[in-house]
């Protein structure tokens, strides 16, 4: 494509006139209604059944302050307010999970802004449902509950620091059970183990008895571990 300078392209239109070549209609772009600009951030209304219908709680983003939100429940869905009172809520200190095994480094989440609206015209949050079929509940339920007897078998006990050994506390508990019962009796680690330390011989070692497994006394001197 070759481009012309004005003064031949002024050239060209009096040779295409004077030929009677039609000029193409100028484009005319269409007309457009007002702009509308969708948000880049998020609004969640919480539910405070502890506050009395002209308060309402909002959680926004950090950035956001409290003429943006009077600006947006006004101009969005013509909710007056006549006051906001705002507050920076810092989240607990938690681990990062590696995997699921074990535990990473320390570290905080990011903190959550809340916004207490007072409202024009009292607001009373709907009640919750008691009847959850419609929206599957049952089914998400055992869906949830399927995932997470996934993961403790793949994984068990990922969280032995946080969580009881609950097998050995059910083994202590039977154990002291039996012992009130009088279906065991007591006897300490050393008859347990089968030692007798008051037969030691003269180098000091454990004499074994004949419950006591042969390893168990190789090696070991008077007073070790």
């Amino acid at each position: 494509m070759v481009r012309l300078n004005s003064v031949q392209a002024k050239a060209l239109h009096r040779l295409q006139s004077q030929a009677g070549v039609q000029q193409p209609p100028k484009y005319e772009w269409p007309k457009l209604g007002k702009p509308v600009y969708l948000p880049q951030f998020r609004i969640a209304l919480v539910r405070t059944p502890n506050l009395t219908p002209r308060y309402a709680q909002f959680r926004v983003p950090l950035s956001f302050n409290k003429f943006d939100l009077r600006s947006y429940l006004w101009h969005l869905y013509g909710v007056g307010v006549l006051g906001i009172r705002s507050y920076v809520q810092a989240q607990p200190i938690t681990r990062i999970s590696r995997d699921g095994k074990g535990f990473g480094p320390w570290r905080r989440p990011k903190s959550q802004k809340r916004m207490t609206v007072e409202l024009k015209e009292p607001f009373v949050y709907p009640e919750e449902p008691k009847d959850l079929t419609p929206w599957e509940h049952e089914s998400w339920s055992k869906a949830e509950k399927w995932q997470i007897d996934q993961q403790e078998k793949e994984n068990p006990k990922p969280n032995k620091g946080e969580e009881p050994d609950q097998q050995l506390r059910d083994a202590y508990k039977e154990q002291a059970k039996a012992l009130l019962e009088n279906k065991e009796t007591w006897r300490p680690t050393w008859k347990a183990l089968g030692l007798e330390p008051h037969k030691a011989a003269k180098d000091g070692a454990f004499a074994r008895a004949p419950t006591l497994p042969a390893w168990y006394g190789k090696g070991r001197k008077h007073g070790s571990r």
